[in-house]
C-alpha cells in the first residue's frame, strides 16, 4: 500500500484576517482555486478562497525512521489558520498505519510542534493586520487523513466498495486506533465506517471524527482535503465562538443582577446596553464569517462529503447551541433596553405632570 498521511491542525489567532494585506508580506502565498478546473461547477459561484502558504519540506527522524514531512498553511479570513503536515508512506497493511496516527519523532517531539512552529513563523506577517489578535493561540483541533492511491494486493480487482466491505473491520481499526480491531463489536465497525462515499468505482471516503480514509488511484486528494480541513476548521471556530458566548453571558448575567439591584429611578442600563450591542454584532459577524467559509457547494458529491463532516464532527448541533446562546443575549438586550425605554416614558410623564402642576399653581397665584 502506497500512499500519504496528513495531519491537520487547525489555530484560532484572531477575529478577522485581511488576506490581502498578508499576501503583500508574505512569500510564497497565493490564492487557489478550491476546486479543480476539470469540475462542472455554476457560474460565477462565489467561492470562498483562503490563503495557501508553501514551505520547504523538512526531514525528521521518527520511531519508522527518517521521514520527509512536506508542510503548508492556509490562512482564512475569519481568523484561523490551518496547518497541513504531509508525510509519505509505503506499507504492507492498513494495520501499518496505526503508528502514524500519532507518528513519534525523535527528540520527544510531535508533529504538533512541528505545526505549532510553522503557526509562529507565519504569525509576525499575519497579526499586524488582523483585527484582536488572541494572545495564546492555545491548542490546535488536530484530525488525521490517511490517502491510499494504492491499495496493493488487498484490492485483488475489487471496486472501492467491494474492498470496503472485505477490508471494513481492519478500516474500522485503523480510524480507532485499535490495533486488535478483531476485538472491535459489529456495532462499532458498522458506525465507523458508516459514513462513506464513492464518486467512481475507483475511489471511496470514510470519514470518522477523529480522521479519515480516502482511495484514489489517481491520486487526486486535494479537494476531499480541503473539504475536510474546512470542516477542521469550522469546528475550532465553533468551540471558540461558544467560549467566548459563555463568558460574555456570564457578564451579562452579573450586569443584569447588579442594575436589578439599583433603585428604578437612579441609574440606567445605558452602559450595560452600550456593551451588549458590541458584543451581539460581534458575535453576529463571527457567526456568519464561520458559515460562509463553505460556499463551495458546485459540486454534489464534495457537498456530501461536507455534510459527512458536519455530522461527524456535530457541526449542526453546536451551530444551533450556539444561535440559542446568541438568542439569550439578544433577549436579554431587549430586555433592558426596553426597561430603558419604560424609564424614559416614566420620566416624560412625570414631566408632564410636573409642568400640568405648575400650570395650575400659576392660575391659583394669579387668582
Amino acid at each position: 500500500m502506497r500512499g500519504q498521511v496528513v495531519y491537520m491542525y487547525a489555530y484560532d489567532v484572531a477575529y478577522e484576517i485581511d488576506l490581502n494585506k498578508v499576501r503583500a508580506g508574505l512569500s510564497r502565498a497565493e490564492f487557489r482555486p478550491v476546486l479543480p478546473e476539470d469540475k462542472t461547477v455554476p457560474r460565477d459561484f462565489p467561492f470562498y478562497q483562503p490563503l495557501h502558504v508553501g514551505r520547504e519540506p523538512i526531514t525528521v527522524a521518527s520511531s519508522l525512521g527518517k521521514v520527509t514531512v512536506n508542510r503548508e498553511a492556509k490562512i482564512f479570513a475569519l481568523g484561523a489558520i490551518s496547518i497541513s503536515l504531509r508525510v509519505d508512506f509505503e506499507v504492507p497493511g492498513l494495520g501499518s498505519l496505526i503508528p502514524y496516527h500519532s507518528l513519534s519523532l525523535t527528540g520527544g517531539e510531535s508533529m504538533a510542534q512541528i505545526a505549532a512552529r510553522l503557526c509562529e513563523e507565519l504569525l509576525p506577517a499575519v497579526l499586524p493586520h488582523a483585527l484582536r489578535p488572541v494572545e495564546d493561540k492555545g491548542n490546535p483541533e488536530a484530525y488525521t487523513v490517511f490517502c491510499l492511491k494504492d491499495l496493493g494486493n488487498s484490492r485483488g480487482g475489487k471496486n472501492a466498495q467491494a474492498w470496503l466491505d472485505e477490508w471494513r473491520g481492519e478500516v474500522a481499526g485503523l480510524l480507532t486506533e485499535e490495533e486488535a480491531f478483531d476485538r472491535l463489536s459489529d456495532s462499532e465497525i458498522k458506525e465507523t465506517t458508516r459514513l462513506n462515499y464513492s464518486y467512481t468505482t475507483d475511489d471511496l471516503a470514510v470519514i470518522d471524527w477523529d480522521g479519515a480514509l480516502l482511495v484514489d488511484p489517481e491520486g487526486t486528494f486535494d479537494d476531499l482535503l480541503y473539504i475536510l480541513e474546512v470542516a477542521n476548521v469550522q469546528l475550532t471556530e465553533f468551540q471558540i465562538y461558544d467560549r467566548t458566548l459563555e463568558r460574555f453571558l456570564d457578564k451579562a448575567y452579573d450586569d443584569v443582577e447588579a442594575y436589578s439591584r439599583k433603585p428604578p429611578l437612579l441609574k440606567g442600563p445605558g452602559p450595560i446596553l452600550g456593551r451588549l450591542k458590541g458584543v451581539l454584532m460581534d458575535l453576529t459577524k463571527m457567526a456568519e464569517e464561520i458559515t460562509n467559509i463553505t460556499k463551495f457547494f458546485g459540486d454534489w458529491h464534495l457537498a456530501r462529503i461536507y455534510l459527512g463532516c458536519s455530522e461527524r464532527f456535530h457541526l449542526k448541533e453546536w451551530e444551533n447551541s450556539l444561535e440559542e446562546k446568541l438568542k439569550t443575549l439578544d433577549n436579554l438586550y431587549k430586555m433592558l433596553n426596553d426597561d430603558m425605554n419604560n424609564r424614559r416614558m416614566l420620566l416624560l410623564e412625570a414631566a408632564i405632570v410636573v409642568l400640568f402642576v405648575v400650570d395650575v399653581a400659576k392660575l391659583l397665584v394669579s387668582r
